[in-house]
């Protein structure tokens, strides 16, 4: 687990980049979420990467403008 979220960390500040404080919060954050996801066991290592990246895009950029909550 520790190696998927450290690859979507390294792709993450490929796109943005983000001082290591803020690398350290986000690791905790991102390993907690991908914890919960994969307990359902229901996801392979691409499917977590791409939850990832997106749960970080939004923890760091914030919900898209067109994103209704619905």
């Amino acid at each position: 687990m520790d190696d998927l979220v450290e690859r979507m960390l390294q792709k993450y500040q490929l796109i943005r980049k983000i001082d290591a404080d803020r690398i350290e919060a986000s690791r905790e954050k991102i390993t907690g979420y991908i914890e919960k996801l994969n307990g359902a066991r229901q996801f392979d290592a691409q499917q977590l990467t791409m939850y990832g990246l997106a749960y970080l895009k939004e923890l760091h950029e914030g919900t898209g403008s067109r994103f209704t909550g619905c």
